[in-house]
């Protein structure tokens, strides 16, 4: 069992909270297993994104309590990898019972071994091991198993990780624990899928320090890790070619949501957090909540080819409608009709179902997108005069592009006030826009470095 609390919003009554990284806390009752025993959990898996299975503690050894690693990652040849599942390791230094124990850990996205921390703000988990007391035999590697409560994207094929153990082996306090520390294995790890770049360990810098520097390398070390996921194309467009980041939300810190969007609840709820955006009303609501990108806030590049592309589900079906994203120039005013901007796509469910709506040279193009009630990643194109829509992984319509059409500016939900729902909750994963222009400078829910390893 795992259970994520998101930040409720309630009409005007808002409460945000900041924090340092992406930091996501649930629970798992996983159990772990000594490396090479059978195990008898079934994670919710399907591809092997990395896998390096640590070899057991050398008794001539000391290592950190906690330790980070830089991993090629087994899909090399695709842009991208949602990860949705992870088997951590440890190694139990003594013989012990761990009354209780939480994993703590990382995941970025980019890697400088120049830069000062050499990691930077990530996706970072915190898991109550409920099967605990739990009981480790000196000189043992183990492992656990553990679904992720949210999917983690990567932007590259390299990948950010680190870690450490807490415990409490009896007294009632959680510290960072010397007896269960990540398998860093000092004699390095042939990795079964993908590769490992560089590690760290960090035997005690600070009380709960997960950031490293240069000096913290461990030359020829690797850590134990598998993680487990979908391999994933970045840019699906036809054409995309060159294709960077303009534009990140991913929904974990309420604080920056706030620079980047107007958010209105109006008579119904939004909830952020932990890698969603969710929002409903009661049936008898006469507004639905509306969320558009600041007038400041540069999201759709000005010229050139790009790709908007979101991750969405709507969770229940109403007859009054609202949308999971829409591209427009400029953005209506909250209180008035969708149409008083001038819209290029609208992704929309009311009670004609789910539809994705476009403009183009032969007018405006409705497409039957199929079910919107399950999780769904859809990609908006314009690249070298054409507007393509795909739904996960599939063309769905190719068309001209209508210059005088081109968007600059996202929104969400429905502005307009409409006299009761029923409405169409929807909860939204994530959003992000790519093009082939020089990134632009609002970087805020940038996750990587300026370079990756060994390009300076």
């Amino acid at each position: 069992m795992k259970k994520n609390i998101p930040i409720l919003l309630f009409a005007s009554m808002i409460s945000v909270a900041a924090s340092a990284s992406a930091q996501t806390r649930f629970t798992s009752d996983a159990l772990f297993v000594r490396v090479g025993q059978e195990r008898s959990t079934v994670l919710q898996l399907s591809t092997t994104v990395h896998e390096a299975i640590p070899a057991n503690p050398d008794s001539g050894q000391s290592y950190p309590t906690r330790a980070g690693t830089w991993l090629q990652l087994g899909n090399a040849g695709n842009q991208q990898a949602s990860i949705q599942s992870v088997r951590l390791y440890a190694y139990a230094l003594t013989t012990s019972v761990q009354h209780r124990i939480k994993a703590k850990f990382r995941l970025w996205n980019a890697h400088d071994g120049n830069a000062e921390p050499v990691f930077d703000r990530a996706a970072e988990f915190i898991v109550d091991l409920t099967a605990c007391p739990c009981n480790f035999e000196a000189g043992q590697a183990y492992s656990i198993d553990i679904d992720l409560p949210k999917t983690v994207f990567t932007e590259g094929t390299e990948l950010g990780f680190s870690q450490l153990w807490l415990a409490d082996p009896g007294n009632g306090v959680l510290t960072v624990s010397s007896e269960l520390v990540p398998a860093l294995d000092r004699n390095g790890i042939v990795p079964v899928v993908g590769g490992s770049v560089a590690a760290y360990g960090n035997a005690g810098r600070s009380p709960e320090d997960l950031d490293f520097i240069p000096e913290d390398s461990v030359p020829a070390a690797s850590i134990g890790l598998a993680l487990f996921g979908e391999p994933l194309n970045l840019d699906v467009c036809t054409g995309a070619n060159g294709f960077q980041h303009q534009f990140q939300e991913e929904f974990d810190n309420p604080v920056q949501f706030f620079q980047r969007w107007q958010a209105t609840s109006n008579f119904g709820q939004l909830s952020i957090g932990s890698g969603y955006l969710a929002l409903r009303a009661p049936n008898s609501a006469g507004q639905f909540p509306y969320i558009a990108a600041r007038p400041a806030t540069i999201v759709i590049p000005p010229s050139g080819n790009f790709m908007v592309r979101w991750i969405a589900e709507f969770t229940g079906v109403g007859t009054s409608g609202n949308g999971e994203m829409v591209l427009s120039r400029g953005t209506p005013l909250n209180g008035n009709d969708a149409g008083s901007v001038p819209t290029a796509m609208r992704s929309w469910q009311d009670s004609s179902g789910y539809y994705i709506y476009t403009g183009t040279t032969a007018g405006t193009q409705q497409v039957a997108a199929g079910q919107g009630a399950t999780r769904h990643d859809i990609a908006y194109c314009w690249v070298n005069g054409n507007v393509e829509l795909w739904k996960d992984g599939q063309i769905l319509m190719s068309q001209t592009a209508q210059p005088a059409q081109r968007p600059d500016s996202l929104w969400i939900g429905n502005p307009v006030v409409a006299g009761s729902g029923p409405w169409n909750p929807v909860s939204v994963r994530r959003v992000w826009v790519r093009g082939d222009q020089p990134t632009l400078t609002d970087l805020i829910f940038r996750h990587d470095f300026e370079v990756p390893p060994g390009s300076r």
